[in-house]
C-alpha cells in the first residue's frame, strides 16, 4: 500500500499550519489535498473552487474550507467553501456582511483591478499616486524613514506584514531580514501575486481581512502595518489593532505606520519652511525646484472616496495604544508628505537627510507636527489580555 504524498506546493503550507486558526472560531485547521476537499463539498460548492486550487485548510468547528491556490491561502469569508455535511441552516461561525464590509470590498476591487497594477512607467498606480518609487528626494526621505524601524524588528521565526500590498518599495523587504518567515496578508489577490515574486521560499501569502486574522494568539515575533489602519472603516480600526496585538508574542513589537490629520503645528511648520525657501530664492541662494512627477496619466482611476478618509488624531492613537499596554510610543516618521516635500525641495537628497536627522534626534518632540507617525506597541511579558 502506497502513502499519498502532498504536492510540493501544498506541503510547504504545513510550516504555516502550526500558527493558523479559523478566522471565525479561532479553532485549529487541518490541511487537506484537492481530492479530500472535493469529497467534502456539495456539487454546487465545487463550482466555487478557484482555478488551480491544490487543497484547503478545513475548519471542522466552522464547517468551512479555506482554499489554497498555488502559493496563496485564502481566508476571506466570502471565498470560504461550506462543508457538505452541514446545512446552511446549521452553519456555525458565519459572518454577516455589513456596510463596513461592503466598503472594504470596494477597496479590494479597486486594488485588484487598478491600484496594484502597473502604469506605463512601470509603477504601481497606488505608488504613483501616493508615494515615489525612486530613491531620490522624497523617495530617499521615505526609504530612510522606513529603514529607521528595523531595530523594532530584531528577528525570530514569523513576522506579519499586515496588508502588505505588492511590497511596492524595495526597503520593505528589509522588515523580514532577521526572521525565518514573513507572512504577507492582504485582501487583494493582485497584490499578493505581485508580492510573492519578491518573497523567499520560506515566506507565505494569505488572503485575509486583518480584522479577522487566521492566526493563533501570540505566534508572531513581530508585526508591521504600513499605512493600513487609515484605510479601514472607522468603526473597525480598533478591532484591527487589537487583532494585530493579539497575534504578537510577549516582548514583540507591533509597528503601525500611519498618516495623520493636518494639525496646526504641521501647517505652521510647512508655512515657515515655505517662507524660508521663498526668502532664499529671492536672495538667489537657491534655485526653484521642479517636482518629480510619477503621474498615472489621463486614464488614472481614483480610489473609492472613503479609502483615505479615516485618519485618526494623536489623542485617538494614545487611547488605542494605552488600552492595550503602557509600553508604547508615538514618534515622528515624516514631517512632510510627498506633495509638500516636492513643493519645497524638489528632488533634493540633502533636504531628505536633514529632515530625517531632525526627526531621528527628536522623534517624540516632532510627532505632533508630522504628516506620518510610527505607533510602536510592545507587548509586555506575561500580558495575555488583548482587549
Amino acid at each position: 500500500m502506497t502513502t499519498q504524498v502532498q504536492p510540493p506546493t501544498l506541503a510547504r503550507f504545513s510550516a504555516l499550519q502550526k500558527i493558523l486558526c479559523c478566522p471565525q472560531t479561532k479553532t485549529r485547521l487541518r490541511l487537506v489535498g484537492i481530492e479530500e476537499l472535493l469529497t467534502s463539498l456539495s456539487a454546487s460548492e465545487r463550482t466555487r473552487i478557484p482555478n488551480q486550487t491544490i487543497g484547503a485548510f478545513i475548519s471542522d468547528a466552522a464547517h468551512k474550507a479555506y482554499p489554497v491556490t498555488e502559493r496563496v491561502a485564502n481566508f476571506l469569508a466570502q471565498d470560504s467553501l461550506r462543508i457538505r455535511t452541514v446545512s446552511s441552516a446549521t452553519d456555525s461561525g458565519s459572518v454577516t456582511p455589513n456596510s463596513d464590509d461592503d466598503l472594504k470590498q470596494s477597496v479590494k476591487v479597486w486594488y485588484d483591478r487598478f491600484g496594484w497594477r502597473k502604469n506605463a512607467l512601470g509603477l504601481y498606480h497606488d505608488t504613483a499616486s501616493f508615494s515615489q518609487d525612486r530613491p531620490v528626494g522624497h523617495g530617499l526621505y521615505e526609504l530612510m524613514s522606513h529603514l529607521s524601524i528595523l531595530d523594532r524588528l530584531p528577528g525570530g521565526q514569523f513576522v506579519l506584514d499586515a496588508a502588505s500590498g505588492a511590497i511596492a518599495h524595495p526597503e520593505y523587504l528589509a522588515f523580514s531580514w532577521f526572521f525565518e518567515s514573513r507572512v504577507c496578508v492582504d485582501m487583494s489577490i493582485t497584490a499578493l501575486m505581485e508580492a510573492d515574486t519578491k518573497l523567499r521560499e520560506t515566506d507565505f501569502c494569505c488572503l485575509s481581512d486583518i480584522c479577522r486574522l487566521p492566526f493563533r494568539d501570540e505566534t508572531f515575533d513581530g508585526a508591521i502595518s504600513g499605512y493600513t489602519i487609515q484605510h479601514i472603516p472607522e468603526s473597525q480600526q480598533l478591532i484591527a489593532i487589537r487583532e494585530l496585538y493579539r497575534i504578537i508574542r510577549p516582548n514583540a513589537h507591533l509597528c503601525i505606520l500611519t498618516g495623520m490629520p493636518y494639525s496646526p503645528q504641521h501647517q505652521g511648520v510647512f508655512f515657515l519652511l515655505r517662507a524660508f525657501r521663498v526668502l532664499l530664492r529671492a536672495l538667489h541662494l537657491v534655485r526653484a525646484q521642479v517636482p518629480f512627477s510619477s503621474s498615472n496619466g489621463p486614464h488614472a482611476e481614483a480610489p473609492p472616496h472613503p479609502l483615505y478618509g479615516f485618519l485618526q488624531k494623536l489623542a485617538w492613537w494614545k487611547k488605542a495604544a494605552s488600552g492595550l499596554t503602557d509600553e508604547y510610543s508615538i514618534e515622528s516618521l515624516r514631517i512632510l508628505n510627498k506633495s509638500e516635500f516636492e513643493r519645497l525641495f524638489g528632488q533634493s537628497n540633502q533636504a531628505a537627510k536633514t529632515l530625517r536627522l531632525i526627526e531621528n534626534a527628536f522623534p517624540r518632540l516632532t510627532f505632533g507636527m508630522s504628516a506620518y507617525c510610527l505607533i510602536d506597541i510592545c507587548k509586555p511579558a506575561g500580558d495575555t489580555d488583548t482587549g
